[in-house]
């Protein structure tokens, strides 16, 4: 029998890490010129067409990382912790709607606004997972649904009590002397949160309470008999994800420096659910890959059917004037089609991607 020597997996093992760390290097490097790109519509001084940029451009980018957060957060309670919820619209009205008492009406400065948010989104969360304490599934799906609905109307009449009906404004955010004014100013600061608060959610689902929390998702039963305490699990785990979705919310008030309740409605917070199951049901990776598809697709698709009207004479002038549907068209189908072959999202399909390539590297 042949004998392996000691360092005989080693070099696969440095050749894995350094082809890691080239990638990651070069995907930060295409994020830092990224805005430049998208400002300038120019890679290293040649000019890019609005179609050879998908007819993307930064303001929808930085949407994009907001709407990030949320997914996050939706996928840490549903995608892992097994609590259905479609109430992350209400704990973003919910972080607006501090952002604009603390913000607006008490001028404190931005980063304690988040704070505030974020305390406010967690003791509201906190309250929203009561009624997991004694029910499941649709039941806990129902009862999220009326909170909407509650906070919705707290909202509207905040609003018309103390702004009247033109919307809630919000001043200018700032870190410092570090003003967010411009897009490109906005998107170095959504970048390094999302960053952060996906690799907090990441870390802390390796912990112990982390791996507590799967097993009270896969058998709860099982959970309860290994001495998990799966009510103070439940409440945890709808404070801490209601905590970062409210921060998200402030953070999208100031971006959009005015909004009204109508901003958070049941649509809005449809759009989480299907970014996490678009993105893969539990993968935090997928949900932001989910995130990208949802709100930077529909641009794409408008783009090149604003560019097939320019040219093919009645069939453009027909796709010209049903733009709108049509976009919801190819969008809804692309999404029908991606869940029937690929019912885990893009993150099952990228598993499945990396299967078949691994096992043909090994042939």
């Amino acid at each position: 029998m042949a004998m392996q020597t000691p360092n005989a997996g080693v070099r696969p093992r440095n050749r894995a890490l350094l082809s890691r760390w080239i990638w990651g290097i070069v995907a930060v490097a295409l994020l830092l010129y990224l805005p430049v790109v998208l400002t300038d519509r120019a890679i290293f001084g040649i000019r890019l067409s609005n179609m050879q940029l998908l007819n993307i451009g930064l303001t929808q980018v930085n949407l994009m990382l907001i709407m990030m957060l949320g997914s996050l957060s939706l996928t840490y309670l549903t995608g892992r912790a097994g609590l259905v919820s479609i109430g992350h619209a209400a704990f973003y009205a919910v972080g607006a709607m501090i952002a604009a008492f603390t913000g607006t009406q008490l001028g404190w400065p931005f980063p304690l606004v988040l704070v505030a948010a974020a305390l406010g989104g967690a003791l509201v969360g906190a309250l929203a997972g009561l009624p997991s304490l004694r029910v499941r599934g649709l039941y806990l799906l129902l009862s999220t649904f009326a909170m909407h609905y509650i906070v919705q109307f707290v909202f509207s009449e905040y609003q018309y009590k103390v702004f009247d009906v033109v919307g809630v404004p919000y001043k200018e955010a700032g870190l410092g002397p570090f003003i967010l004014n411009s897009p490109i100013r906005w998107y170095f600061f959504l970048l390094p949160l999302v960053v952060v608060v996906f690799l907090w959610l990441h870390n802390s689902l390796r912990t112990r309470e982390g791996r507590a929390l799967m097993a009270m998702r896969d058998h709860e039963l099982a959970a309860t008999s290994a001495g998990i305490d799966v009510r103070i699990l439940r409440l945890k785990a709808f404070a801490f994800s209601s905590a970062i979705a409210a921060t998200a919310g402030a953070v999208y008030a100031y971006y959009m420096t005015s909004v009204t309740p109508e901003f958070f409605g049941i649509n809005f917070a449809i759009q989480f659910v299907a970014i996490i199951i678009i993105g893969g049901m539990g993968s935090l990776g997928g949900s932001l890959a989910g995130a990208a598809l949802w709100l930077l697709l529909p641009s794409v698709i408008t783009g090149f059917a604003g560019q097939i009207g320019d040219s093919a004479g009645f069939i453009g002038r027909l796709l010209t004037d049903n733009k709108a549907q049509l976009v919801n068209l190819v969008f809804g189908m692309l999404v029908i089609l991606l869940l029937i072959f690929a019912p885990g999202g893009i993150a099952g399909l990228s598993r499945q991607l990396r299967n078949r390539l691994s096992s043909w590297g090994n042939k």
